[in-house]
């Protein structure tokens, strides 16, 4: 079937001008024995030898890196320098250190000959050695042929001085206690007898010796007479059994301390034994009686009696009123009473009720219902030191069924 030509063919002298080959993004499918196509991804050209699509590009002569041969981005670069016709170029430093190059025989590389590391510099104070010489440049070679180390150039720099005590000895210095501080190969009459002017490790805690200090800058315990630490602040050991032996610890979260039989204990642990005192029963923690505490409307102890002043100002709640400052703070004043009936029986409709009370007759006498506190009326009747009381009543009266208030 014929196709319709869609761009001019220039057939000119049998040459195909302005003709491009068919752009693909991969290769086309049923390829036939030397078709071609460009492959619009990789930007190369392709051909097909019959079985594969072979990169025309790639046909021809292969070159790889090294021999002198430089590949940077596809392109190949020779280098006419290189030494030797089969090695790669290599560089040096001054030194004859290779610091490029591959492949070398030992003709591509200098020979070097080790010279000696000389010249050394230093100030006069850095070459002083202990005695106080001066070492040249020299003798500070640290491999020159001759001195097979330094350290054989330093022993036999160093020489005697006059004033070490010791012809022998290399020259010491020593504190104001006779530690000393420099110097070796020293002779006992080399350090001078100091032993009476200080205290030896081994008297340090002992008797005749020095006290020591313990982590809190205090001394020991145990170094200290006994009546010194009688009293021991102790703490409460956590989860411990109360007045157990392994209850209390000499520091706060410490280990349980051995309870002793002639030492005091004082709680210093938050909460209900804090500040009692206890003693060590053999077996268990007893606690040593204090004196009483305030006396309260709950608990016994120590009461102290009011003033005159505080009776009458009546804000204190905690002193004891005497009788006598009662009397004198009432004395002029009238004063109340109030009673609760008792049980009471019916007779002839009237229940009787006697009241002794040492301010009858001259008082004023109030009746009132215990339950709701209403007025009632009755016949009341005043005797010398009581009160008698008639109600109307045809059943018997329950106990405290009324109060009678008297003021006088």
């Amino acid at each position: 079937m014929a196709k319709k030509v869609l761009t001019d063919l220039n057939l000119n002298q049998n040459e195909l001008q302005n003709a491009v080959i068919q752009n693909l993004a991969s290769a086309p499918s049923n390829p036939v024995a030397g078709q071609e196509y460009f492959n619009t991804t990789d930007h190369k050209k392709y051909i097909y030898n019959g079985s594969a699509w072979v990169d025309e590009t790639s046909q021809g002569q292969t070159y790889t890196e090294g021999n002198g041969i430089d590949i940077t981005n596809n392109v190949i670069s020779i280098d006419n320098s290189v030494t030797g016709a089969t090695k790669c170029k290599i560089t040096y430093n001054g030194q004859g250190l290779v610091t490029a190059g591959a492949d070398l025989s030992a003709s591509d590389i200098p020979s070097l000959t080790l010279s000696k590391i000389s010249d050394v510099t230093a100030t006069a104070s850095e070459l002083n050695i202990l005695d106080g010489a001066t070492l040249t440049t020299t003798e500070l070679n640290y491999v020159d042929g001759v001195t097979s180390s330094i350290q054989t150039q330093l022993n036999n720099k160093v020489t005697a001085n006059a004033s070490i005590t010791g012809g022998t000895a290399t020259k010491i210095t020593y504190d104001s206690k006779g530690l000393v501080t420099a110097g070796t190969s020293l002779s006992a009459s080399d350090i001078p007898d100091i032993s009476s002017t200080y205290v030896t490790v081994a008297s340090k805690g002992q008797a005749n010796g020095v006290a020591s200090l313990d982590g809190d800058g205090k001394v020991p315990s145990s170094q200290l007479p006994s009546y010194v630490d009688d009293v021991i602040e102790a703490y409460i050991v956590s989860g411990a059994t109360a007045l157990s032996a392994g209850w209390l610890s000499k520091t706060s979260g410490g280990a349980a301390l051995t309870p002793e039989t002639d030492k005091i204990y004082v709680i210093m642990t938050s909460g209900e034994y804090l500040n009692k005192t206890y003693r060590w029963g053999g077996t268990t923690y007893v606690e040593i009686s204090s004196s009483p505490g305030q006396a309260t409307e709950s608990s016994a102890g120590i009461a102290e009696i009011a003033t005159q002043a505080e009776c009458t100002t009546g804000t204190n709640d905690t002193n004891i009123v005497t009788p006598l400052k009662m009397a004198t703070y009432t004395s002029g004043m009238a004063k109340k009473s109030t009673y609760t009936n008792g049980a009471l029986t019916a007779s002839s409709g009237i229940c009787t009720w006697t009241i002794s009370d040492s301010k009858s007759p001259n008082c004023i006498v109030s009746i009132r219902e215990t339950s709701g506190g209403a007025e009632v009326l009755c016949d009341v009747t005043y005797g010398s030191g009581s009160i008698t009381i008639k109600i109307n009543s045809t059943s018997n009266i329950s106990a405290n069924t009324y109060t009678a208030t008297v003021i006088g």
